[in-house]
């Protein structure tokens, strides 16, 4: 759910995303599901889960009793997704959809987890704010997460190559994520190679592509400009982990009663 196409990511290596990119689902969502509920959205209420990729959070909002929409550009994501509602028997549903046409009133809330780094242009990076405000009902509530980038930077400068080797029963996959500062607009070049290996051989796919990090100012000049208030900011998903604690940057907030 990008301004970037064609990343094997989210394509031909989708099937693989998971294996790569571990989360405590979990523990995320029980954060997320107290969130929510402080704000009134509770079990039973509708969730748009807004680049749900392989749809583990949706999968997990509705296990623990939420409404649960899954969106993604990648068609091959979705079809990840549904396969693992088929493995779980829930009844969250997925669609191929963009982001920057969403229904309009049809949210109590709205998950955003690691999407709005891939929205590099201000008109976009507004639109899809603006979007979110639009799709839920009064007083909805949205939840996502952004790379700060000054601890972003720090980071990478530190460990600019992350490398993971996964036993799949397709063969030996190997990820490997380069990444280059941009500082003058505060960018991300990244370089990434999946290869795989087996009986058939040696199978590589290159990519490069751009992200652009968040500041706090960043965000608090969009939500006030689309008309959310009552902002908290995290390090995790965890109320305990202050911002600034970590290169993520989560945000709790809700859609101020004027804008309705």
């Amino acid at each position: 759910m990008a301004e970037h196409s064609g990343r094997p990511f989210y394509g031909e290596y989708a099937w693989a995303f998971d294996l790569l990119i571990d989360r405590p689902v979990g523990q995320d969502c029980a954060a997320i599901v107290a969130w929510f509920s402080e704000r009134g959205v509770r079990p039973g209420a509708t969730v748009l889960d807004a680049g749900c990729g392989t749809g583990r959070y949706a999968v997990e909002l509705a296990r623990r009793g939420y409404a649960v929409e899954g969106v993604d550009r990648s068609s091959e994501l979705i079809d990840t997704a549904r396969q693992s509602v088929r493995s779980h028997g829930t009844s969250v549903s997925f669609r191929v959809g963009d982001l920057l046409a969403l229904p309009a009133e049809r949210f109590h809330g709205i998950l955003c987890r690691g999407v709005l780094n891939d929205f590099v242009r201000e008109d976009t990076r507004l639109s899809v704010f603006a979007e979110f405000a639009r799709a839920l009902r009064p007083s909805g509530v949205l939840i996502l997460d952004v790379r700060e980038w000054e601890a972003t930077k720090d980071r990478k400068q530190r460990e600019p190559v992350f490398r993971k080797r996964v036993a799949t029963d397709r063969g030996t996959l190997t990820f490997t994520s380069t990444t280059a500062l941009d500082p003058e607009h505060q960018q991300l070049l990244l370089s990434e190679t999946h290869t795989l290996v087996n009986d058939d051989g040696e199978h590589s796919s290159d990519y490069r592509f751009v992200m652009r990090c968040w500041t706090r100012s960043e965000l608090e000049a969009v939500f006030a400009r689309v008309g959310f208030g009552s902002v908290a900011y995290f390090g995790a998903y965890d109320s305990t982990a202050r911002a600034g604690a970590s290169d993520r940057l989560v945000a709790v907030a809700q859609l101020s009663d004027w804008q309705r």
